[in-house]
């Protein structure tokens, strides 16, 4: 297999929203159980720049190396209450354009269309809202990818995997002194086999990736919240074939977010990411999450 063949289809796979081959990332307050019988609408918009590409056991590429995306995601999320326990059963529908993607000088296309659904609920097993200013707060959410996002695999560039997917995540919120609280994220993400990719019939098969999230948050009152956050993920190795492609998902951001109620019922956040560390993918630069979310 040739490095160029490798990797043109590792960009498959890291050409897509900001943690789609990881886990899902949380915005701060995110495993705050509502009252059951609340609906939520979310509307996220993601931004993202990246100029530096790095395949495992290579040399950064700087020149001529870039990475455009525009990702909307539309989540749907309902509380109920099942045995005594609040949960939240939710989809999340992505789609968007993803362009200008190259690698020294070599140029990979765009695409643009459906990404992989996502369907899954957080199980609260610790729920007291009434602990300090944000609640204390325990969940576990199983999630499941589902392949039906847009895919070809004569494309270098593709928003669906062709795989499934699933992300055992757990979420804790600890309140500290005053208005400030913890917030500690853990994933753990398994793949199915791509069976149709690259050029050919090959196989594709990944390693699981482990990811942890932290925000320290402090909330000025009960409308207006500052978070500073951290992600590490690890592990993901990419076979193609049985041989590795140089890809995986060694990935260290750098998080801050701000987040505002709009009378009783919406909420505005925007969120700034940098990753200050990647092994086996795009470096993205500069990233910008925005989302509208609205209780019903």
């Amino acid at each position: 297999m040739t490095k160029i063949f490798s990797l043109a289809w590792g960009l498959m796979l890291c050409a897509l929203m900001s943690g789609n081959a990881r886990a899902v990332d949380v915005n701060a307050g995110d495993y705050t159980a509502l009252p059951p019988g609340t609906n939520v609408a979310a509307w996220y918009q993601q931004f993202g720049r990246a100029d530096r590409y790095n395949g495992d056991g290579s040399p950064d590429v700087k020149e001529g190396t870039s990475l455009r995306s525009n990702i909307s995601i539309l989540r749907l999320i309902h509380f109920t209450e099942l045995g005594g326990i609040t949960i939240d059963p939710q989809i999340l529908l992505p789609f968007g354009h993803v362009y200008d993607v190259k690698v020294g000088g070599q140029s990979q296309g765009s695409n643009s269309g459906a990404a992989d659904p996502i369907i899954g609920a957080t199980f609260w097993l610790v729920n007291q809202p009434g602990a300090g200013t944000s609640g204390r707060y325990f969940g576990i959410t199983p999630l499941i990818y589902l392949p039906f996002g847009q895919y070809d695999r004569r494309e270098a560039v593709n928003l669906g995997e062709n795989r499934w997917k699933g992300d055992l995540q757990l979420g804790w919120v600890e309140p500290l002194l005053g208005r400030w609280s913890m917030e500690l994220y853990a994933d753990a993400v398994v793949y199915g086999p791509n069976d149709d990719a690259g050029g050919g019939n090959h196989t594709l098969r990944q390693d699981p990736t482990y990811q942890i999230q932290t925000n320290i948050r402090y909330d000025f009152n009960s409308a207006q919240r500052l978070a500073l956050g951290f992600s590490a993920s690890e592990g993901g190795k990419q076979y193609l074939s049985g041989d590795y492609n140089e890809q995986k998902t060694e990935v260290q951001q750098a998080r801050l977010e701000f987040q505002q109620m709009v009378g009783k019922s919406v909420q505005l956040s925007a969120q700034l990411t940098h990753d200050t560390h990647v092994v086996g993918g795009f470096q993205e630069d500069t990233g910008l999450n925005l989302r509208a979310l609205l209780l019903f």
